[in-house]
């Protein structure tokens, strides 16, 4: 078989070009060379040295590691130009289509890596909420990073994302770094507001946004961020939220004489799948609004419910689990940028050389 030779793409330097990074021309020169052979190269692993190895007239290897690792820029020069090119897209489809809803996802994913990986900033031990059942919790070695998907009509964008650490491993960290190059620990939930307050600061008005998440991000504060900001949530939680005074696992029981709507909805594979479905109106413990919580069966006789909460309480329970169903296509861009642009296969030791290998594989999946 012929081995793969890559030309770097007019096309993609025209993109590139017209992002206006701020980077050097041997940085911009780097950044071309490895999202072209990211996007094209075929093997299972795209290691740096793999992809240098496809590029024509590239240099050594050293040097593409080197520009994560001592290069003076960092992995925001390569996302705030894709933030804002994300939203000049969107609001010219906004012009051309007339649509104004713009439904944003955020979750987390777990990259993994081998279990003998020890000696890279980015790399610990997660909790795999996959692998873990209720007896036993699971841990697996890898890195986790937060990301932000936005879809208006028939665009969708990965917006931005952000390398997380656990706090103890940021304190592991910082102990051996000067005081000027200290990490700052954030919740995975701080994480998600950080990049909602990054599309406020660029999205004019006119946009009605709603936010679909998981319920490991369903907290009171990104709550009530969202709704100060006049945004929708529509999410999964958790049955031991209190909801009008009792758990929502105890509502479960005090309707179990209500009868069910049933809700018809056709999932990715296109089969049909049916709900049934109980609507509930009221406040959660410590919120200051009204919200719809909708308490969902696969069958009447199922012991295990899921929980969904939406702040519009004008949408109907199928107008609600439709919406959420738009927060599968985030678990696809985390299963394509892992399975086909290398995203965990980085080899850079710093959680700056790794937040540029990020913000790199991004902009090429852009």
């Amino acid at each position: 078989m012929l081995k793969l030779i890559v030309h770097q793409s007019p096309a993609l330097i025209g993109f590139l070009i017209g992002l206006k990074l701020s980077l050097s021309r041997p940085q911009f020169n780097h950044v071309a060379r490895l999202i072209d052979a990211q996007i094209v190269a075929e093997g299972k692993q795209k290691t740096i040295a793999s992809l240098y190895e496809l590029i024509v007239d590239a240099p050594d290897a050293s040097n593409g590691c080197d520009s994560l690792r001592i290069s003076p820029w960092t992995a925001e020069d390569l996302r705030s130009p894709r933030r804002t090119f994300v939203v000049e897209e969107l609001k010219r489809y906004c012009e051309s289509s007339g649509e104004t809803i713009i439904y944003a996802s955020i979750d987390d994913s777990l990259g993994e890596k081998d279990k003998g990986t020890r000696h890279l900033e980015a790399v610990e031990f997660h909790h795999d909420h996959t692998k873990s059942t209720k007896k036993k919790a699971q841990h697996t070695n890898g890195t986790v990073h937060v990301a932000l998907r936005l879809q208006l009509g028939g665009m969708h964008y990965v917006f931005d994302e952000r390398l997380y650490l656990r706090e103890k491993t940021v304190r592991r960290l910082n102990r051996n770094r000067p005081k000027e190059r200290r990490l700052r620990f954030r919740k995975k939930g701080s994480l998600a507001q950080e990049m909602l307050g990054e599309l406020k600061a660029l999205l004019p008005a006119g946009f009605q946004l709603y936010i679909l998440f998981d319920s490991w991000y369903a907290s009171n504060r990104l709550l009530k961020f969202c709704r100060r900001n006049g945004w929708h949530v529509i999410c999964a939680i958790k049955s031991n939220r209190v909801f009008d005074g009792q758990k929502l696992s105890q509502w479960n029981k005090t309707l179990k004489h209500q009868r069910y709507q049933q809700i018809s909805l056709t999932a990715t594979d296109q089969r049909l799948l049916t709900y049934f479905v109980r609507s509930l109106n009221g406040r959660l413990n410590n919120l200051p609004f009204d919200v719809c919580v909708l308490i969902s069966k696969r069958h009447p006789r199922d012991t295990h419910p899921k929980y969904f909460l939406c702040t519009d309480t004008t949408l109907s329970p199928r107008a609600i689990l439709q919406t959420y169903q738009k927060r599968w296509a985030i678990e696809v861009d985390n299963f394509y940028v892992k399975q086909h642009l290398g995203l965990t296969d980085f080899r850079v030791q710093s959680f700056e050389a790794t937040d540029k290998w990020f913000a790199l594989v991004y902009l090429a999946y852009l």
